[in-house]
């Protein structure tokens, strides 16, 4: 089983004061959370979810979390659905993932800033489906990089990785320091 080391970093802009007590309640129930504003500025998003999991992106993650990661999908796609067509980003960090039973530390990052509803939707169905095949995608390049980004791409209606950094910027990269 995982253990739990540090707190869940929940920070968030331009969501309700509802949405974010959703988010805290539903992530305090498995973990311990710290919360932070404002993350994020940019005028083409209306609003932005980001949460960092003190964990890796793995199996046990998802059995630990089940009844929350099922009601976080549930709140984010309601969150995006209210928005309509403006844009909502969400981003999940984790701490790396495990490959033959050992924990490979490096920031791993799902980034999603879509404005379709059904892709957005799509997209956040499939975070946790991608538990092997990132682990099979990393074992090449392991040794290369310390951050990993996702990005869901609508056209091809997949999670990819990213050699484009995106919105996350160096700073977000030294979070955990």
């Amino acid at each position: 089983m995982l253990e739990i080391n540090r707190g869940v970093r929940f920070s968030h802009t331009g969501i309700s004061i509802a949405e974010s007590e959703t988010i805290y309640n539903i992530l305090n129930k498995t973990f311990h959370v710290e919360e932070d504003e404002e993350f994020l500025k940019n005028e083409n998003v209306t609003g932005g979810v980001k949460i960092d999991f003190p964990l890796p992106f793995c199996e046990q993650f998802f059995e630990l979390f089940t009844e929350g990661w099922f009601n976080m999908k549930h709140v984010l796609k309601d969150m995006k659905r209210r928005r309509g067509k403006r844009a909502l980003t969400v981003q999940f960090y984790f701490d790396g993932l495990i490959q033959n039973e050992k924990i490979l530390h490096f920031d791993l990052i799902f980034q999603l800033i879509n404005k379709d509803q059904k892709e957005f939707e799509m997209a956040i169905e499939k975070i946790e489906y991608l538990v092997d095949t990132i682990v099979l995608e990393l074992s090449e390049i392991m040794n290369k990089t310390s951050l990993l980004i996702y990005t869901y791409d609508p056209l091809r209606r997949k999670w990819i990785k990213g050699s484009d950094h995106g919105d996350v910027s160096k700073k977000e990269t030294n979070r955990r320091m």
